[in-house]
């Protein structure tokens, strides 16, 4: 058996065992694969075709050079919707970022809420936390999240290294062909490995990017909707304050009363009682001595 045919055994027993190793690839977020197929290098054909990976001592990058991903979010209290939505879009501008998807919507007669993605770079996150506090009435909720992949990043450089080098040496294997059936099938399998390639550099790039700029999700209430909830037209708040004001008004209307009783009815009424009441008694005595 030749360099050749030897190559393409160990190919075909690589390829056997790719589906098994799918499964637990699939199960990483962010992988995928053209057609539903991937291709993945075992263990012992990657340290038989490629020279040894890196120690991971050496690869690991210093604490200050972490790939940390942060995702923050945020409720907010405004005086108007649409006016924050611009502020906050014009200070993502301005720490050097952008806005990612920004909407707006009439929630009732009362105002419009509203929400907005920004991303700003890492380094200017708290930054853009702080301006969006400034720009609202209150804050109502802020949460941080925080995810180190760091050492997936380097998991995967150190693979994309040894199918690199393992795609090098299958294009080697051009050379050996005898026949165009012998070079299809070597073909198919360096596409088979680029594919594999380009997936690992495709999360390479959003892991390295996802941690240089960090995502920050608001979202707006005005200040009328941040009052209590009206049920079908009923506020149970506003009845209770109509109740009383009604009770306030009722009593004032008594102390009124007693007010016009005690100064102007009481005296007017000793004007008129007295005199008739020495009237109707002078009369009686008249008649009693008659």
């Amino acid at each position: 058996m030749n360099r050749f045919w030897f190559f393409a055994l160990v190919l075909g027993l690589l390829v056997g065992c790719a589906d098994a190793q799918q499964m637990e690839m699939a199960s990483e977020p962010g992988w995928g694969a053209a057609d539903g197929i991937e291709f993945v290098m075992s263990e012992t054909t990657e340290s038989a075709l490629a020279p040894p990976a890196p120690q991971v001592n050496d690869q690991i990058p210093l604490a200050q050079d972490r790939l940390i991903i942060r995702t923050g979010h945020m409720s907010i209290v405004v005086m108007d919707t649409e006016a924050a939505l611009a502020d906050i879009a014009r200070l993502a501008e301005a720490n050097g970022g952008w806005v990612v998807s920004s909407n707006a919507y009439q929630f009732d007669e009362r105002g419009k809420r509203g929400s907005i993605t920004v991303r700003v770079p890492a380094d200017r996150f708290d930054e853009m936390v702080a301006g969006v506090k400034a720009t609202a009435v209150t804050t109502t909720r802020e949460s941080t999240e925080s995810q180190d992949v760091t050492e997936e990043y380097v998991d995967l450089s150190a693979r994309l290294n040894n199918l690199q080098a393992t795609a090098d040496r299958v294009r080697s294997f051009l050379d050996e062909a005898q026949n165009v059936e012998e070079a299809l099938e070597v073909n198919r399998t360096l596409s088979q490995l680029e594919e594999r390639i380009e997936v690992i550099q495709g999360r390479m790039n959003y892991l390295s990017q996802s941690a240089a700029y960090s995502t920050l999700t608001i979202n707006i209430t005005p200040d009328a909707l941040s009052q209590p909830l009206a049920l079908g037209g009923w506020e149970p708040q506003g009845t209770a304050r109509a109740a009383i004001e009604s009770l306030v008004v009722a009593l004032q209307g008594l102390a009124n009363l007693a007010i016009w009783l005690l100064l102007f009815l009481l005296p007017l009424g000793l004007l008129v009682f007295i005199p008739l009441w020495l009237l109707v008694r002078t009369i009686r005595r008249r008649r009693a001595v008659a």
